[in-house]
C-alpha cells in the first residue's frame, strides 16, 4: 500500500524510467469499459513507487542521471536529451513560457476548467496521469484542487518546478513505451496538445486503457489543422500552405499533426465507450 503524502510541499521525485521497464481542438472524453477486469496492476502490498516516490525509493533511484541535463542545442534552442529526437519542441524558458501561456488559454476557453470529463466531484479519482505534463502546471493545479488524489506526470523533460503539492510527483519518461512501468493502474488519464509527439496513437489509447481501472475516463484535447466549409481558406493563403508544410513535414518525421479529428474513432477502437 502506498505510504500516505506529506502534508507539505515538496521537491519533485524524479524517476527515469529504465527502457525495459474538441472543445473544437477535438476533445475526446471516454470512459473504460464497467465491464472489463477490475484487478489492479499491483497488489495492495506492492512497492509502488510512482505514486509514492517518499522514503522507500533509493537516493541513486531519485537523481537525474547527468546525461538528461545534457540537452541539444540547435539554433539558438534547446531540446531534451532523454530519447533525443522523439519530441519536436524545445524545452527552454522560452518554450515554457509558451506552455504556461497555452495553460491559461485553455483555462479561459475551457470556463476555467482543468477538465470537462464527468469525474464524480465528491469523490475524486485516486490516481491520476497526466500525460506529457511539460511544466507540470495542469498536474499541479489538478493536485492543488484534488488533495486527496495522487497526480502524476510524465515528460521526457525535467523543466517542472522545484516546490509541488504534496500529493504531485513527475515521472521522465516515454510514454510511448510498452508496456507502461506504472505499477497500479489509473482513474483518469490527461493527454494535451501531444499531436505531434506521438508516432503511434492507436497504441497510446490503447496503453491507457488497459492501464486504466473500470469506469476510469480518459480525455485528450489537441489542436487540429485549420479548415473552412465555406471556401474562405484558399490554397494560396499562408495559412493553407503552413498546413500543408507543417502536415507533410510531422509525416517525414513519424509524427503526424492534425490526427486529433480521428480521436473518436481511434479511442471506440482502443475499447472506451461514451466517445
Amino acid at each position: 500500500m502506498s505510504s500516505a503524502p506529506p502534508e507539505t510541499s515538496h521537491a519533485p521525485a524524479f524517476l527515469e524510467a529504465e527502457p525495459s521497464l474538441n472543445t473544437d481542438a477535438d476533445s475526446a472524453t471516454t470512459s473504460a469499459d464497467e465491464a472489463s477486469d477490475g484487478e489492479s496492476a499491483g497488489d495492495d502490498d506492492e512497492s509502488d513507487l510512482d505514486s509514492s516516490l517518499g522514503a522507500e525509493v533509493q537516493p541513486s533511484t531519485m537523481s537525474l542521471r547527468s546525461s538528461i541535463l545534457l540537452y541539444r542545442e540547435e539554433n539558438g534552442r534547446t531540446y531534451h536529451a532523454y530519447k533525443d529526437g522523439a519530441y519536436l519542441m524545445p524545452n527552454d524558458d522560452l518554450e515554457l513560457d509558451r506552455l504556461d501561456l497555452q495553460h491559461n488559454l485553455f483555462l479561459l476557453t475551457m470556463g476555467n476548467k482543468l477538465f470537462l470529463s464527468p469525474l464524480d466531484h465528491e469523490t475524486p479519482p485516486q490516481r491520476v496521469l497526466d500525460i506529457g505534463t511539460g511544466t507540470g502546471v495542469w498536474a499541479i493545479d489538478f493536485a492543488d484542487d484534488n488533495p486527496a488524489s495522487t497526480v502524476i506526470g510524465v515528460d521526457l523533460s525535467p523543466v517542472q518546478p522545484s516546490y509541488v503539492p504534496p500529493n504531485a510527483y513527475f515521472q521522465i519518461e516515454d510514454i510511448e513505451e510498452e508496456p507502461w512501468s506504472f505499477s497500479q493502474k489509473f482513474d483518469f488519464v490527461h493527454s494535451r496538445m501531444n499531436t505531434g509527439g506521438i508516432r503511434d496513437i492507436p497504441k497510446l489509447f490503447r496503453q491507457a486503457y488497459e492501464n486504466l481501472n473500470p469506469g476510469g475516463w480518459i480525455e485528450t484535447t489537441d489542436g487540429a489543422l485549420a479548415t473552412s466549409d465555406d471556401g474562405t481558406l484558399k490554397e494560396d493563403s499562408a495559412l493553407y500552405q503552413w498546413n500543408l508544410l507543417l502536415s507533410k513535414g510531422t509525416e517525414v518525421l513519424g509524427t503526424p499533426y492534425g490526427a486529433a479529428p480521428t480521436y473518436k474513432e481511434l479511442l471506440r477502437e482502443a475499447g472506451f465507450i461514451n466517445a
